[in-house]
């Protein structure tokens, strides 16, 4: 394959997604997804790739990581991968290579988003303003968010990243402050990402076994998403209903801190499995309560954002 072509890579802590851009696009035909587990290395991950599709000729690379990104060197938060921009760059054939945070990248994905993806959760009566800023929020391995502020003078918009999922798990009820101790057992803190993630979805449902005098089951995130999905298991469901509780609140919150009036875009492995109880009213009672800013975060429009490779169109849009 002689054309010069970009890679796209959107890197999580479970899975790696990678794709071929050419021209500022996404090859569609070029998308893959590796379980990071299968791989040593993000260079061996990488390498695997290259070969399936032809060992093409890379002129640039971007790599969104699910990490804070510093520097030539990071260290994945979630996962034991260590990334070198110069190893990567010998391995791609001395290509440019520009590391991204994930959520970065996800945040400049909005630029273009392809509508069939979005499914609504909340539309106001009134049309947001069109140069509002956009706030996208992800649930999976981890939890994070990016806001997407609207570009000046016909440019591109702008992207502010931060570490969401380090913050401190809000607390409003009795209860909530049960479910903080437990998660902060032997933490000291309970940060907004032991809820909300897949090891968050998981101690989310023990609290519940354990308030309900029960034993915790072995069921891993997934088989939780799939037990309440089904309405097979009452405290999966109402594992489910507290979930979307606490990402309502933390979600409205992150609202608020970047005045998201262009839109709220929900995200994540986690978020999708449970998309149903979007429409349940735990969800949009949290997001709405914020007292006197309550008609505010009422006319901001919220979706999901239903596309698990949006990300490598964010780094398409950065070669």
């Amino acid at each position: 394959m002689s054309l010069a072509l970009g890679l796209a890579a959107d890197i999580g802590g479970t899975n790696t997604r990678l794709a071929l851009v050419e021209n500022g696009r996404v090859r569609e035909d070029t998308i893959v997804r590796y379980s990071n587990a299968d791989y040593e290395t993000p260079e061996a991950a990488i390498g695997a790739y290259l070969s399936e599709a032809g060992k093409p000729c890379c002129r640039s690379a971007v790599l969104a990581i699910a990490a804070p990104i510093s520097g030539t060197r990071i260290e994945m938060t979630n996962h034991n991968w260590v990334f070198e921009a110069s190893s990567l760059s010998r391995l791609l054939g001395d290509a440019r290579v520009e590391f991204l945070n994930d959520f970065e990248a996800l945040a400049h994905s909005l630029e273009n988003l392809n509508e069939g993806r979005l499914v609504p959760v909340q539309i106001p009566a009134e049309s947001p303003p069109a140069n509002g800023t956009r706030v996208v929020v992800g649930a999976g391995t981890g939890f994070n968010a990016a806001a997407l502020y609207p570009p000046r003078d016909g440019g591109r918009g702008t992207v502010g990243t931060g570490e969401c999922g380090h913050m401190t798990l809000p607390v409003e009820t009795a209860r909530h402050l049960s479910l903080r101790d437990y998660l902060a057992r032997g933490r000291g803190r309970a940060s907004v990402e032991r809820a909300l993630s897949g090891s968050g979805l998981r101690e989310v449902y023990e609290w519940h076994c354990v308030e309900a005098g029960q034993s915790p089951g072995p069921l891993s995130p997934a088989e939780i998403a799939a037990a309440a999905r089904s309405g097979t298991d009452p405290i999966c469901i109402a594992t489910a209903r507290a979930w979307m509780d606490i990402l309502g609140r933390v979600a409205g919150d992150i609202a608020l801190v970047f005045m998201a009036l262009g839109g709220v875009y929900l995200t994540g492995g986690v978020a999708r499995s449970l998309q149903q109880f979007l429409s349940e009213p735990e969800f949009l009672a949290a997001f709405r309560a914020k007292g006197r800013q309550t008609g505010l975060v009422s006319a901001i429009p919220v979706y999901l954002l239903d596309d698990d490779f949006a990300a490598l169109a964010g780094c398409a849009a950065r070669m």
